[in-house]
């Protein structure tokens, strides 16, 4: 139960934060005490220690304080865990080379997930084998042990029940393995499979170019450091022509647009949410909190986009300049032709 001044404390921030409200016109026909409500940021990297130490220390438990209340509420909470969680081990990549990085974080950050609220994360990406086969069932087995459900290119999904409504999410990214986005028959034939299992259906992809050029949404396949990152308007149309009820990309580390296609929500791009002692610019710094409201058929009643700013050493705070509202507003605006929603700034 919270305190007096917690109520006092959780209604200004939330008076201030619903100003970066994106309406969805509501089309689905529930009442809204079936609402399902999920909570979905971008990449979570604790920084690394490898080869020096260089993540938070063990008493900076409170990474996600400025919003964990948020967190905590939603029905499920999502993010991409843009790391291995392993104690030991050796980088299965050559470090230092251009644009290569290695991120490996002890196995107790998977408790400071837990504990913050998260009840699933992708670990469908180019960093979860930075440490090998050894880093990766490490990663697994340590969120497994605190009750955190992951997506993973190998074939774990995750299913929640919540109310009367079943939910199942289920990930993809590049690369030559299980589940890979260059294989986009292959995607939308598990998608299919897995839609008919499910009331609602969240799928996560890890696709699009990376960097502060990588804003846009475009029509096109994207590549990165000569990789196929897949065609992320593709990959999104395709998934809910093939019964995808909400579609969630990260992988580019800056925010995109968002877009309402046949009646279902997709955000283009989460952008980062908490990298630590990483250089941040001027979008990576950036840091969306979506709040996604739909009916149990998978049609979005809401959207509210929380805005986050992630300063030095890179913990998420609230930002009341409401960056990352006013970005997403524009690059939709700007890159998305079909309509289907509107912006409201109240």
């Amino acid at each position: 139960m919270k305190t007096f001044f917690e109520f006092i404390e959780y209604i200004i921030l939330t008076s201030i934060f619903i100003f970066g409200l994106c309406g969805c016109s509501p089309v689905g026909d529930d009442t809204s005490n079936n609402i399902i409500s999920i909570v979905a940021v971008g990449d979570v990297n604790f920084g690394s220690d490898y080869p020096y130490n260089a993540v938070p220390s063990r008493d900076k438990k409170n990474l996600f304080d400025a919003c964990r209340k948020i967190i905590m509420s939603a029905d499920i909470s999502f993010c991409n865990l843009e790391t291995a969680l392993c104690n030991g081990g050796k980088p299965a990549k050559k470090y230092g080379s251009k644009g290569i990085f290695v991120f490996r974080a002890p196995c107790e950050f998977s408790e400071i997930l837990a504990e913050t609220g998260f009840d699933v994360v992708s670990v469908a990406n180019n960093h979860i084998r930075d440490f090998g086969f050894y880093g990766e069932q490490q990663t697994k087995r340590s969120l497994k042990e605190n009750n955190i459900q992951y997506l993973s290119i190998d074939g774990e999904t995750a299913e929640f029940q919540i109310r009367e409504t079943k939910v199942i999410f289920v990930g993809f990214s590049a690369g030559l393995r299980k589940r890979s986005i260059i294989n986009p028959e292959s995607v939308f034939n598990e998608i299919k499979l897995l839609s008919d299992k499910s009331d609602i259906l969240v799928v996560s992809f890890h696709a699009g170019a990376e960097g502060e050029d990588a804003i846009h949404t475009k029509n096109r396949t994207e590549s990165y450091l000569g990789e196929n990152r897949g065609n992320p308007v593709f990959l999104a149309h395709g998934a809910i022509d093939n019964g995808a009820d909400l579609v969630l990309m990260h992988g580019p580390h800056v925010p995109r647009g968002v877009e309402v296609y046949r009646e279902r929500f997709i955000a283009y791009s989460l952008g980062n949410f908490l990298n630590y002692g990483w250089k941040l610019n001027r979008y990576s710094k950036i840091a969306p909190l979506l709040w996604i409201n739909l009916y149990p058929d998978g049609k979005p009643a809401s959207v509210i986009i929380y805005s986050f700013i992630q300063n030095r050493p890179g913990f998420p705070e609230f930002d009341r300049q409401n960056q990352a509202y006013k970005l997403i507003k524009d690059l939709t605006q700007k890159d998305i032709s079909t309509g289907g929603f509107q912006f409201s700034d109240q």
